[in-house]
């Protein structure tokens, strides 16, 4: 729960960066078979990650003339993690009584400036082989345009860098 809170407080802070929370590499491997590699930021969890990858492989598809896509290998990794800083200033504070010669007494330090703040990344990482009508597999593979939706052409054009 403070791990959620910690990463929305985080994503918050950076909504302007946030509209490109994800970046995704391409290597083609055969004429119809490439590895989609998706990194995102931490909010995005590997969920997002992956959604994004799964896009990805779906543009890919289509930018190289196929219609239909399998995944043959899925990896996902979560590379997120709170760090704080030392604190950057402390306070101390004493109480002392004398009885006589004696001095008794307690002193209390506090240490503050101390920030937290979520760092590392997701990734995901798909290798696909992609399809056209009469390839073995074609009926099982997943539809590059209805994986990205109505607004399928406009992504093919822009890709995908989000994962909200």
């Amino acid at each position: 729960m403070v791990r959620n809170i910690l990463i929305l407080a985080a994503a918050i802070a950076t909504a302007g960066g946030l509209s490109g929370c994800a970046s995704t590499s391409i290597t083609q491997m055969s004429r119809n078979t490439a590895m989609v590699s998706t990194s995102a930021a931490p909010i995005c969890h590997t969920t997002g990650a992956s959604n994004v990858g799964q896009q990805m492989a779906a543009i890919t598809t289509i930018k190289q003339g196929f219609s239909r896509f399998i995944i043959l290998g899925y990896g996902a990794q979560d590379n997120t993690r709170l760090v704080t800083t030392g604190p950057t200033y402390a306070t101390t504070t004493a109480n002392v009584n004398t009885f006589g010669n004696t001095a008794y007494g307690t002193a209390t330090t506090q240490f503050g400036g101390q920030q937290t703040f979520v760092t590392g990344r997701n990734d995901a990482q798909f290798q696909i082989v992609m399809l056209n009508a009469g390839d073995q597999g074609y009926e099982q593979g997943l539809d590059a345009k209805q994986i990205l939706g109505a607004d399928w052409e406009k992504k093919v054009a822009q890709g995908v860098n989000n994962c909200f």
